[in-house]
């Protein structure tokens, strides 16, 4: 019998020393501490998708200047002679295409690529087989294209693509072609 009252005092002795408490949390500090959790979680939960809209926007700015690249290219194959009749073109209306091709075409390829089909522009089936339009999720790019072409001096002209996709930056690349 006296066994079974020291192991009470013993139960007794840890069951108040930390003033009357078993060791584990109550119900209002478990509370608290979820709550704190809770915050700290959806916190963290909205940076994902704001992280997701940056992604996707950055990789419109990046497939603007990638448009603006292969234009520069594609224009730099062009006779020097030919440069001026690109000034000032555009791919927001077929009114605003080059006279002549290969310029015309020039400036079709590049409508195609940042906006998709148009039955106004009228591509053909085999231009929309040699060309490519640019995509996210499936769905055109929808930018558009303008170029300019500046006297530098009379050997020596400054090209400068821009475009533009709804809700970004213009993306504008300039480069000098030279006549030989």
């Amino acid at each position: 019998m006296k066994t079974h009252s020291r192991f009470s005092q013993i139960a007794e002795k840890r069951l108040t020393t930390r003033g009357g408490r078993d060791g584990g949390f109550s119900l209002i500090e478990l509370l608290i501490g979820m709550s704190i959790m809770a915050v700290a979680l959806l916190s963290i939960a909205t940076m994902f998708s704001t992280g997701y809209t940056d992604v996707a926007a950055g990789g419109k700015v990046t497939m603007a200047t990638a448009a603006a690249r292969q234009m520069i290219e594609d224009i730099q194959t062009l006779p020097f002679a030919n440069l001026p009749n690109l000034n000032n073109k555009g791919t927001n209306a077929p009114g605003d295409l080059p006279a002549a091709n290969p310029e015309r075409a020039l400036v079709r390829k590049f409508r195609y690529a940042l906006a998709g089909d148009d039955a106004a522009w009228g591509f053909t089936v085999a231009e929309k087989g040699m060309w490519y339009t640019l995509t996210v999720s499936g769905v055109p790019l929808g930018g558009t294209g303008r170029i300019t072409v500046a006297d530098q001096s009379p050997t020596l002209r400054l090209v400068t693509v821009t475009v533009t996709v709804a809700g970004r930056p213009d993306v504008q690349l300039s480069t000098l072609i030279s006549r030989l």
